[in-house]
């Protein structure tokens, strides 16, 4: 068995050990502290690179009288702080808000050239939109405005106008034969529009009123049959827009049904 002096040796030993572990813990957590300058600085040096090399890291360190080790741990922090703000903001703009109450006016009257296109003698609004679906009938918006969507008040009706293999198109539909309009988000910034007819639509033609003139002869527009693939436009009453979700929720606020 040690004798008394042995004792008193480990026990100071011991002592020591500890004492020696709690000044190290105490220098650990004195340099884990960063300044608001030495913040600053390495807030700057993130913002143009957030993955610096070991030898950045360790020259950036010497500049701001920190730690190697301390840098490092900064740096992986900052990474993971920055990637959790990252996914919380791509949740926010993914959250759907619901159509405005009173969403921004859209300019109505003539424009130059897409009055050229519908040629109608009366003011109207046009309402952007990206796709049409009746069925399974769909046409597309393009540079070329092979789709245009507008509204006439003093007509009180909605129109859809086409443009298909250099010819031109448009169905009209007066708003009291709309039993029912409908918006609803689909996606950040799209939405769709569905509009439910009490009957269908009724079809017309571009015809030149003097076709040896060609393109210099006035034109009109003649009612006609249904053309849209296998008559949808017909036997299918529930036509679908999608498009800017303000200016669609727009156009179906700004429609009164029938009844």
């Amino acid at each position: 068995m040690p004798d008394k002096a042995a004792k008193t040796i480990i026990r100071r030993a011991i002592s020591c050990s500890s004492l020696k572990v709690g000044v190290e813990v105490k220098q650990r957590r004195k340099r884990s502290r960063v300044t608001p300058e030495q913040l600053a600085k390495l807030e700057h040096y993130f913002a143009s690179d957030n993955s610096p090399t070991s030898v950045k890291r360790k020259d950036i360190a010497s500049e701001l009288g920190m730690d190697e080790r301390q840098t490092q741990i900064w740096y992986q922090n900052r990474r993971a702080k920055a990637k959790l703000q990252l996914k919380l903001k791509s949740r926010t703009v993914e959250k759907l808000e619901p159509p405005p109450e009173s969403p921004p006016e859209l300019a109505s009257g003539f424009d130059a050239d897409i009055h050229a296109l519908i040629h109608e003698d009366e003011e109207v609004t046009v309402f952007p939109c990206t796709d049409l679906t009746i069925g399974t009938w769909r046409r597309m918006a393009s540079a070329q405005r092979d789709l245009i969507v507008y509204t006439c008040e003093a007509k009180r009706c909605l129109t859809w106008f086409i443009r298909s293999g250099g010819r031109s198109f448009k169905m009209e539909t007066l708003y009291e034969h709309i039993l029912e309009s409908r918006f609803a988000n689909i996606s950040p910034g799209i939405g769709s529009a569905s509009f439910a007819l009490e009957r269908p639509p009724t079809f017309y033609m571009e015809n030149l009123v003097d076709p040896t003139l060609g393109e210099d002869s006035p034109r009109f527009w003649q009612v006609c049959g249904d053309w849209t693939e296998g008559m949808q436009g017909t036997t299918q009453l529930r036509h679908h827009l999608v498009g800017p979700a303000y200016q669609l929720s727009s156009l179906v606020n700004s429609i009164t049904p029938s009844g």
